[in-house]
């Protein structure tokens, strides 16, 4: 099992696939490699229901029973489709370039079967140089574009094949910003003579994300925008090969607003300071898997009023039976001031690694909404999914 969830304990992106795939050279000498993932997942809402009815609505676009399960590219299944494969497949590359053994450059580009966000076309997700001052340092710098490492998962949210469910819990896993463009530096120690080791992950930069899916499709129908700016982060991961640690905490400028038709805008939210704080604990002993996370969403401000706490976690226990991993995860989602935004949702999935670089994954969610909005907004769900998912 440590092979197969090798993936989950590298916190860099070009050292991802080092136990799960291998990489296909494009040049003789090997400086020019090329990697690859894929997704193809499918859907059904088995059932749903909102503000105690099981009668059918309509939230914004969709005609519901339905329920999200990607909240950045805005991907929700509804009953009526029956399985929908066009909410969350994908397939992505990743190019290396070693300029030396100091000095490289990555790229790596997605396409999804769903890209509001850029009109479905294919997306450059990461494109950055990492330098180090030695081929054997502790220390990497790196520039360019990244995915903002908010959670766990968020370096390979969408490397389905490194992780045990269909899609980690959309109740803790999804915000309108995802990437940021701007630098970050690691420095990685054994800790003294024990079998711990330690990274610490430093990042900084902005981000502007127009007409988002999360904003403009979930939650207000028309072109809204959102912008993150001075993002200052920080993260320290520790593990032994059986237990893996990470904490992080970031600091951002928020602001949120749509353009109206005479040239001036709707702000709903000006550079509104914003802490985000996340703790993750994992475990992989023996057949045992375990994984939590635990993250807070702070964004308060008396003298306007702001009030606004977000809370989430997730916890999964899992055995591995040869090549079979059931899962069983409990997920919570709630803000703390009127009117209550939550969801509770439990899950069930199996895993079956049926051949090298590829699963194949069945999950079943049942999701409670606990939101406090006098109208029906995603309600209640019932999910099965199924997801092939590879590294190549």
């Amino acid at each position: 099992m440590k092979k197969i969830f090798l993936a989950s304990l590298v916190p860099l992106v070009p050292l991802l696939f080092a136990g799960s795939a291998s990489a296909i050279d494009l040049t003789e000498d090997g400086s020019l490699r090329l990697t690859g993932f894929y997704s193809l997942t499918g859907a059904k809402v088995l059932s749903g229901s909102a503000l105690g009815s099981s009668a059918p609505w309509t939230y914004q676009q969709w005609k519901c029973p339905c329920t999200i399960q990607g909240w950045e590219y805005g991907a929700v299944y509804e009953k009526d489709k029956g399985f929908q494969f066009d909410q969350e497949s994908l397939i992505g590359f990743q190019i290396k370039k070693d300029f030396s053994q100091t000095l490289s450059a990555t790229a790596q580009l997605v396409s999804r079967a769903l890209n509001p966000n850029d009109g479905s076309r294919p997306t450059i997700d990461w494109a950055y140089l990492t330098w180090q001052p030695s081929a054997d340092s502790s220390w990497t710098f790196q520039a360019g574009k990244f995915r903002i490492p908010l959670y766990y998962y968020s370096d390979f949210l969408y490397i389905g094949y490194a992780y045990p469910w269909v899609r980690p819990a959309p109740d803790v896993y999804g915000w309108p910003i995802y990437s940021y463009n701007g630098a970050n530096v690691s420095y990685r120690t054994q800790l003294g003579a024990s079998d711990w080791a330690a990274t610490v992950l430093a990042w900084t930069g902005s981000y502007t994300q127009k007409n988002d899916a999360y904003d403009t499709k979930i939650y207000y129908t028309t072109p809204t925008h959102e912008s993150w700016k001075n993002i200052y982060g920080a993260s320290v991961t520790a593990n032994n090969g059986i237990f893996d640690v990470r904490g992080m905490m970031m600091w951002y400028k928020d602001s949120l607003w749509e353009d109206n038709p005479d040239g001036t805008r709707n702000t709903f939210i000006d550079s509104q300071a914003t802490r985000i704080m996340g703790v993750s604990a994992n475990m992989d002993y023996k057949n045992w898997l375990v994984k939590a996370e635990v993250d807070r969403y702070e964004q308060i401000d008396a003298s306007k009023g702001l009030n606004n706490v977000y809370k989430y976690a997730l916890v999964g226990v899992g055995y591995q039976y040869g090549a079979w991993l059931p899962m069983y995860t409990v997920s919570r989602y709630r803000t703390i001031t009127e009117p209550i935004e939550g969801r509770d949702t439990q899950n069930v999935s199996l895993r079956w690694d049926f051949r090298k670089n590829m699963a194949l994954k069945v999950q079943y969610d049942i999701s409670k909404d606990k939101s406090n909005y006098a109208y029906p907004f995603f309600g209640d769900s019932k999910l099965l999914s199924v997801s092939l998912q590879g590294t190549f």
